[in-house]
Order: C-alpha cells, then structure tokens, then sequence
C-alpha cells in the first residue's frame, strides 16, 4: 500500500501553550490538513523542533494531534527536550525523531496538529511534523 506524507510546521513562543502547526515553508496557508482518500491509519510521525535558549532554564516538546479525523481522540507524544545553564545560550538543536504508530483515521475529515513548549519558557521553539499515512 502506497504512503502519503503531510506536513506542517510553526513557532512556538510561549510555554504550556497548545500552539497549531499550520504553515508549510513557503506555503504560509496551506489549508487544513486531511486525511487522504483512502488511507485507514496513520503508521508513522516524524518529528523535528529545535529552540533558541533566550533563558538559562531547560524545557520538553510535545506534539498533539487532534480533531475529526481521529475517531479515536486525541494523540500527545513527546519529541524532544533541552536545556542551557547560560542565558541567552544561544541556538540548540535535536535530531528530528521517527515514531511508529497504528492510529486509526477518518477519510476526509480534519487533523490538527500542535506542538507545545512545556516546563520553562525558553523563548523560541520551532517545530515541524510529518504524517505517515496508509
């Protein structure tokens, strides 16, 4: 069975604040993000964010995906963490993270898809997400 891929990414500035991923680089309204025509799961997520550490403190990244399109509620998974003992510590980086999951879908229908900032407020958080579908 063929996959398909869909993405979206964002800034998060503030902490324990859900923050919609809802732009796509260039693509700065791309649409909502639905589940393709005749895909029954989501198989696979892969997650990437990277911070700019305004503050010496440490944080952790969540993704959450929500909405119609998953019949079986929302999802949270963690992507990441980070930290600095200098302020304004400059840029941090880490890998982006592969997870493979069975999460049932509803063709058609909507996934929102959120990252969150949570402990310390650190400053910047950028954050992407990709779908793995089938």
């Amino acid at each position: 069975m063929s996959r398909v891929y869909r993405t979206r990414e964002g800034s998060v500035t503030a902490v324990d604040t859900r923050t919609q991923l809802s732009t796509l680089g260039s693509e700065t309204a791309p649409g909502p993000l639905l589940v393709p025509q005749g895909k029954t799961k989501i198989v696979q997520i892969i997650a990437a964010q990277c911070f700019n550490m305004g503050a010496a403190t440490s944080y952790s990244a969540l993704l959450r995906l929500e909405g119609p399109g998953l019949p079986e509620g929302p999802e949270v998974f963690a992507i990441g963490s980070g930290g600095t003992a200098v302020a304004t510590g400059g840029n941090g980086v880490n890998a982006a993270v592969v997870i493979d999951v069975d999460i049932p879908v509803t063709a058609a229908n909507e996934i929102l898809v959120f990252a969150e900032m949570c402990g310390t407020d650190v400053g910047d958080m950028i954050a992407g997400a990709t779908l793995v579908f089938e």
